[in-house]
């Protein structure tokens, strides 16, 4: 009986670790998703900047 109630513990307190690192996960899978939406806002930026470079210069490639 003690043997059982151990285990039963022993599985309870592995459940509960499972949950959290299961819940940490999703978390770091959320900000993950935000910062690949905030990255191809950027890339979206830059392209519409060099667009407009481009296009102020009369369509000749950018100069340093």
């Amino acid at each position: 009986m003690t043997q059982t109630f151990s285990l039963s513990t022993t599985q309870a307190v592995i459940d509960d670790k499972v949950d959290k690192l299961e819940r940490q996960v999703e978390k770091l899978r959320e900000q993950m998703d935000e910062m690949l939406k905030v990255d191809e806002e950027i890339m979206e930026q830059h392209e519409d900047l060099f667009k407009q470079i481009t296009s102020s210069q009369g369509g000749s490639s950018y100069n340093y």
